[in-house]
């Protein structure tokens, strides 16, 4: 694949990386988005490991936009403690600490990097099963633009990926 095209979609996803949070903020300092301080802390560590594994993996520009995320993550994190929810329950702690064993894992288990992805994907999937929960009781508690511009960033990133590898 072109070089080229590469640097533009890692610059196109890393706007979108700002730009798509921008809602998501502006709606958490009205009251209208209340995030998940448990899911934002999974959130955080585990797409500060994938940004980790994109460096070491030789992902090249197309690790950009996931450090630029990440940078994002910790402030709305840093804010979930003001703005976020209060509607915490038993299992959301049992999906927080499945994510961080699987943080935790993924270091134990870092020279075998199938093993590691796959624990790390996981946790990020345990992680929003807070969010999926105080969302389906409070439905206009997240802001659903910031999901979908969110994809996009994601599908970008793919595509500037320098080096495809497990």
């Amino acid at each position: 694949m072109n070089v080229d095209l590469k640097v533009i979609a890692s610059s196109v996803a890393s706007m979108i990386a700002v730009v798509a949070y921008i809602p998501y903020l502006v709606d958490m300092f009205r009251g209208k988005n209340r995030p998940h301080l448990y899911t934002w802390v999974s959130i955080v560590l585990v797409t500060s490991i994938v940004a980790y594994i994109q460096l070491i993996g030789g992902a090249g520009v197309g690790a950009i936009p996931t450090f630029i995320g990440d940078l994002i993550d910790i402030v709305i994190l840093f804010y979930c403690f003001r703005y976020g929810t209060k509607d915490i329950v038993f299992l959301d702690k049992i999906c927080l600490s499945i994510s961080v064993i699987g943080v935790l894992t993924y270091v134990l288990v870092r020279n075998f990097p199938v093993i590691s992805l796959a624990i790390v994907t996981i946790s990020e999937v345990i992680s929003f099963i807070p969010t999926y929960r105080k969302t389906r009781n409070d439905p206009y508690s997240e802001s659903l633009t910031s999901y979908y511009i969110v994809l996009i960033k994601l599908a970008l990133i793919i595509v500037a990926l320098r080096a495809y590898n497990l």
